[in-house]
């Protein structure tokens, strides 16, 4: 983990307080043991193989439930309900009616925001006891294997297109319907590339492949998204679920002519593990709200 992490034998000898050769002996042990070849050597240090990779993702996991079982003593009582989403404003106004239920007993209630492969991560490390998804047909055949490998059952919630999310300032935001061809030349604002967004970079919105809008604002924070939409001119691919949240901020969701876009929307969770009753009962809201918003 400390050699991957820091990308060389040498510094991650130093951080661990052993020598260099021990080090690359215990490697070579490990790589015997194992079978695999772990790391491969270049003039800049080491780099994981693909085998090495996956070690790597299982030693974390390994060292977060560790960490979870250490940390068991020092726990609290108070019940805690951890979600894992796709930043998705109506995740946050579920967890607001999660709250006003329980806001006379104990709760801790925990929103981590996450890309499609973390979100599946954090619920396979334990750190979240439910995920939240939205993925498209490209990305629907990696997401599929990524959870059988990693024992995660899907819970398939709807299906969903998008839409294109403007504001008050967009010259857009008068029309009932949006050509996907007009939308080229305004700037689409949208969050950095990962994994499975790469996927979908020939994915096709209305006869326009993504490739071609050139004008793109990166944004990791949700809540930065949103004051964009409200007080610029850009635009946002999104779900129809969430429009009466972003009405609610004054934004407005248009459909596209023709999108062919198809959005899944699902839920995670651990295979054969119980849920807690405040996870049911957030289940259940998503159960009744997601049939409804898509409509």
């Amino acid at each position: 983990m400390k050699i991957a992490d820091l990308g060389s034998m040498n510094k991650a000898a130093e951080a661990l307080l052993i020598t260099q050769p021990n080090l690359s002996r215990a490697i070579m042990n490990l790589e015997s043991e194992l079978n695999i070849e772990i790391f491969k050597r270049n003039n800049k240090g080491v780099i994981m193989t693909e085998d090495g990779k996956k070690l790597y993702q299982y030693s974390k996991t390994i060292l977060n439930q560790m960490d979870l079982i250490k940390g068991m003593a020092l726990r609290e009582d108070t019940p805690i309900l951890s979600i894992a989403s796709y930043p998705l404003i109506s995740i946050s106004r579920l967890l607001c009616e999660i709250y006003n239920n329980h806001k006379d007993k104990d709760i801790k209630i925990q929103l981590l925001e996450r890309r499609l492969r973390h979100v599946i991560e954090t619920v396979e490390s334990g750190e979240a006891e439910l995920g939240f998804l939205m993925y498209n047909d490209v990305q629907s055949k990696e997401i599929r294997y990524m959870l059988r490998y990693k024992h995660i059952e899907l819970n398939y919630l709807g299906t969903d297109t998008w839409y294109v999310n403007v504001g008050p300032h967009s010259p857009l935001f008068d029309k009932e319907e949006v050509d996907a061809a007009e939308l080229l030349r305004y700037p689409v604002v949208r969050m950095p590339d990962d994994y499975f967004s790469n996927l979908t970079f020939y994915l096709s919105i209305g006869g326009i492949s993504l490739t071609e809008f050139k004008k793109v604002e990166y944004m990791s924070d949700n809540a930065a998204m949103l004051n964009l939409l409200k007080y610029t001119d850009v635009f946002r691919f999104g779900p129809g679920i969430s429009r009466e949240d972003f009405a609610v901020h004054g934004i407005k969701t248009i459909p596209i002519k023709n999108c062919g876009v198809t959005i899944s929307v699902a839920w995670i969770r651990r295979k054969k593990e119980i849920l807690s009753t405040s996870a049911q009962e957030f289940v259940q809201m998503l159960e009744k709200w997601v049939p409804e918003a898509i409509r």
